[in-house]
């Protein structure tokens, strides 16, 4: 069984005609005139942008469930397209922007689990959709990152938790002539609303994962605090600590796609190879001085420099352990 929930008036239908006319991508044979149907990414789940006489419309297709979770998606109500769609209800109410939300679809076995979903947006026209680049220091723009760290501020003083502020979560439009930054939430289905404040524990949990620029993220610390009217130096150190933390914690996984992807190394051949590394670690921090322990650190590095440092993005591994960097 398909449902297909909206508020607006013509929503519903609306809906029916995006499902098919995905449904009619997949048969190149019979197109559709005056529509376009187009894959803009593929991983865990799937987006489409859909250009039809009805508009021009982004539809997150989520990615298959196991059964548990199919069936407690299905059985309490709460899928992630149901969720997109209400925190993107919720964003229009307090005035924070994101890409106008049309609906969403889901689909039922008899015993009323979750077997598939569909959110629905309309497309916007971004002026950067990642700010990767500035994540990763690749390029720098003060001035957007300043609008940034002034938006974020505002978010969290109303409560807004996205639980997942990623660089490709907040796409903007700049105006050219004003020189205005309006960024867009997007990926919605983790959100929260607080009705308070977010503490600055709170708030540096939430930014955590977005820069792993040190550059970067002094930049957005220091127009955070200005918005907030807290004391920049605290704040940022205390930032600096959680960034490197979360990155810290990620890393293992980080660099075991990268062996995998680089060097085609087996899961168990790099975990294999990583638990050496650590033993190898863990053995040189109980030694003195001496050129056992010399000789342990520069095996260490020579793995840290093969496998890790490609993903040790903020280079916290590596000022924690004195490797070349």
């Amino acid at each position: 069984m398909t449902n297909y929930r909206s508020a607006l008036p013509e929503g519903v239908e609306l809906l029916k005609r995006l499902a098919h006319y995905i449904q009619r991508a997949g048969d190149p044979s019979s197109p559709i005139e005056g529509v376009v149907c187009s894959e803009i990414y593929r991983g865990r789940n799937v987006l489409y942008r859909i250009q039809c006489p009805e508009g021009d419309f982004v539809v997150k297709h989520f990615g298959k469930l196991g059964f548990l979770r199919s069936t407690y998606y299905g059985w309490s109500n709460s899928s992630k397209a149901r969720r997109s769609y209400l925190n993107a209800l919720q964003l229009q109410v307090m005035e924070f922007l994101t890409p106008e939300p049309i609906g969403y679809i889901e689909t039922h076995s008899p015993l009323g689990a979750l077997t598939d979903s569909y959110y629905v947006c309309r497309y916007i026209k971004a002026t950067e959709v990642t700010l990767q680049p500035y994540a990763a220091g690749e390029a720098y723009s003060e001035d957007l990152i300043r609008a940034l760290g002034h938006y974020l501020a505002e978010l969290h003083e109303c409560g807004v938790i996205h639980e997942d502020l990623s660089p490709g979560n907040l796409p903007y439009v700049r105006d050219e002539i004003t020189g205005r930054y309006d960024f867009y939430l997007i990926d919605l289905n983790r959100m929260r609303f607080a009705p308070y404040p977010l503490s600055p524990r709170e708030s540096i949990r939430s930014l955590e994962r977005l820069f792993h620029s040190r550059r970067a993220c002094a930049t957005l610390a220091e127009a955070y605090t200005e918005r907030r009217r807290w004391e920049f130096a605290p704040f940022f150190e205390a930032l600096e600590k959680a960034c490197d933390r979360f990155w810290l914690r990620r890393l293992p996984k980080l660099a075991l796609r990268y062996s995998t992807n680089t060097y085609g190394l087996t899961t168990r051949r790099y975990l294999r190879l990583y638990d050496g590394y650590l033993w190898t670690r863990h053995i040189r921090h109980l030694l003195p001085a001496s050129s056992l322990r010399q000789k342990l650190f520069e095996r260490e590095e020579a793995f840290y420099q093969r496998y890790l440092r490609a993903e040790d993005v903020r280079r916290s591994l590596a000022r924690r352990e004195g490797y070349t960097h």
